[in-house]
């Protein structure tokens, strides 16, 4: 597939996959052309840990949809401290906020060439945040399922791979306003919102399905992303916070 059409291309599998494998030789080169992404310092600062099986996906994700593969992507500077101690060199300190965020734009350019690999192949993604949504999945249950280490790394996402049934239509982009500010950042006028609730709404553009609500903005904000109660938001925060705490401890 051309590059162009690789662009083109781009979109999200709505769980939709087929149950045909994904062979190893396309898996080994999703992965060796992941790696190939831009990081900082070239020091690739994240791990890629691999899930087989559409159950397993379906049970260690918490997305509910299942796939032949599976690639959580973590922040993980384990490696890093690893290499200087075996070579007797003084540790750098990499847990605080500045490497994490380091640490997890590493893994996010890492997973997205992943994708753009995969989409090359005619493989289908899907990108799910489910690893730290309660009650869908508690992270420190990934954690101990995929045998993470307590120290110095933080799954950052997970992305599904398998072949699509054709099902679902790509889903419609925003591509201008409230997306793109052009010298500098230009909050929305009532008239850029209301052309932005009509795009989005248009069932021709595919941005979502309407679920029974009269549009897909309401079913968005009353129901998909209804807000949570303020205990499961306490509850997903702690969850993530026991995590994190190692590059939190000097905030």
């Amino acid at each position: 597939m051309e590059f162009n059409e690789v662009l083109n291309n781009l979109h999200t599998t709505h769980g939709n996959f087929t149950d045909k494998p994904i062979s190893e030789a396309d898996l080994q080169f999703i992965l060796k052309s992941s790696v190939k992404g831009a990081n900082a310092s070239n020091r690739q600062s994240y791990s890629i840990i691999i899930i087989r099986g559409a159950e397993n996906v379906k049970n260690i994700t918490g997305c509910g949809y299942g796939s032949p593969l599976a690639l959580v992507f973590c922040a993980d500077y384990n490696r890093i401290y690893k290499v200087g101690e075996r070579l007797g060199y003084p540790a750098s300190d990499y847990d605080n906020i500045f490497n994490y965020l380091t640490g997890h734009t590493d893994a996010v350019i890492a997973a997205q060439t992943a994708v753009m690999t995969a989409i090359s192949l005619g493989i289908g993604n899907m990108y799910t945040n489910s690893i730290h949504n309660l009650p869908r999945k508690d992270v420190r249950e990934l954690c101990k399922q995929l045998e993470i280490p307590e120290e110095h790394c933080f799954p950052v996402i997970a992305v599904l791979l398998g072949y699509e049934d054709g099902s679902h239509p790509k889903a419609g982009k925003l591509t201008d306003k409230g997306i793109v500010h052009d010298g500098k950042y230009k909050p929305l006028t009532t008239a850029d919102t209301d052309e932005i609730i009509a795009k989005v709404n248009n069932p021709a553009n595919h941005f979502g399905d309407t679920n029974g609500c009269k549009d897909y903005l309401e079913y968005y904000y009353t129901k998909w992303q209804a807000p949570k109660p303020r205990e499961m938001t306490e509850k997903i925060d702690n969850a993530l916070l026991a995590r994190l705490k190692m590059f939190l401890k000097k905030a």
